[in-house]
């Protein structure tokens, strides 16, 4: 497929590339309004449950993923295209609406693994079939320990449409990226697709205890409030990065360092004369507020280390890895010394920076012009 358009987005999308491929298919959108003081313990802090005219909602979607792939990779026949079953939420933060998954049930024991490695999401491995005949789609999930799932069909009527601004409608489908947490850090995730295609739909649900462990106040058999149907979307995302940030500029890396060492203000100074026009580097004392904010959402051991780090593409690196990726934004004859430097093992990287780092005060006295750039 060729580019998506971008015209419907309420943000930007990264620059890299994205990550994987996959199609949304047979969708059945089921919502049900919730007391926000329940849905609260369910969300981790430094998230914002969204509302819509004050009112929080939960959802529950089955549908079929498929041809999911790496985007430079093809679909692999039964492993790419499977069944998954998931509870949502919607949540914000710093004026980004997104989804929160409370759970994701597939069948496919490999996105169960790999997904929740890479993006820290809550899958869970569960038996499950989607079948879609003329205007009714059928859906069955069962976790193998037998003790949640979700059954029912849906009954597909009335035209297709899309969301209508300020509507409930696109409060509930026009998002275009998901939270997670991962080692104690809130993650983004971005999602790109077109606008979604919808019409309405009634639902017969057989089992829904796959809400129950939630206590929401949703029965078993209890009609949702509202139910959409949509034959789905062609969607790209991306790998999931820090949600702190500075600036509005999700493209822009940043280098956090010692803003009163002359090795620190040498550092500045030979990537500045160097660094590529395509470039996009902001520096920062790791001692000042924003560069603070950011570094206390690390994981712990990023926390303690009181050393230079470097965001790069929404990821923290700390110490030599740090170093070493600031060659990613010199020249070209500059950065093809980075695979040189990756191939040494990285104790002994860590080992020669720590010796560096203890000794820079003494090594390299501190200037007398301040030259350390902050953008």
């Amino acid at each position: 497929m060729g580019e998506l358009p971008t015209a419907h987005l309420p943000f930007p999308m990264p620059s890299r590339s994205h990550a994987l491929t996959q199609e949304w298919r047979n969708l059945t959108f089921m919502h049900w309004e919730v007391d926000i003081n329940k849905l609260q313990p369910h969300i981790p802090d430094g998230l914002e449950i969204d509302t819509y005219d004050g009112k929080a909602f939960v959802g529950v979607v089955p549908f079929i993923m498929k041809n999911v792939r790496p985007r430079w990779f093809f679909p692999v026949p039964f492993i790419s295209t499977f069944p998954e079953f998931n509870v949502r939420t919607y949540v914000k933060k710093d004026g980004i609406p997104g989804v929160f998954f409370l759970t994701l049930e597939a069948k496919s024991m490999i996105t169960c693994s790999y997904a929740t490695e890479a993006y820290g999401l809550p899958y869970n491995y569960a038996r499950g079939r989607v079948v879609s005949k003329e205007n009714t789609v059928s859906w069955q999930s069962r976790r193998k320990s037998g003790d949640m799932g979700l059954s029912g069909s849906t009954t597909i009527s009335g035209p297709q449409s899309r969301a209508q601004q300020g509507s409930l409608e696109e409060f509930l489908f026009e998002r275009y990226s998901l939270y997670t947490s991962k080692g104690g850090s809130i993650m983004r995730g971005y999602t790109h697709h077109e606008p979604w295609e919808f019409c309405s739909a009634e639902v017969m649900l057989t089992d829904n205890s796959l809400t129950k462990s939630f206590d929401f106040g949703i029965a078993d058999h209890s009609t949702p409030d509202l139910t959409h149907y949509s034959d789905g979307v062609y969607v790209r995302t991306y790998s999931i990065e820090m949600s702190e940030r500075i600036g509005e500029d999700i493209n822009r890396d940043f280098l956090f360092l010692d803003g009163d060492c002359g090795l620190c203000h040498r550092l500045t100074v030979f990537i500045d004369k160097r660094i590529s026009e395509k470039a996009n580097l902001g520096y920062r004392p790791n001692t000042s507020d924003d560069a603070q904010k950011v570094i206390m959402t690390m994981p712990e051991k990023f926390i303690a280390a009181d050393t230079v780090y470097l965001i790069r593409n929404g990821k923290p690196y700390m110490k030599s890895s740090a170093a070493i990726r600031c060659l990613l934004y010199m020249k070209w004859y500059y950065r093809i010394w980075y695979p040189i430097c990756w191939l040494v093992p990285l104790p002994a990287r860590n080992i020669a920076y720590s010796l560096v780092a203890k000794f820079r005060h003494k090594i390299f006295s501190k200037p007398k012009v301040c030259s350390f750039r902050i953008d």
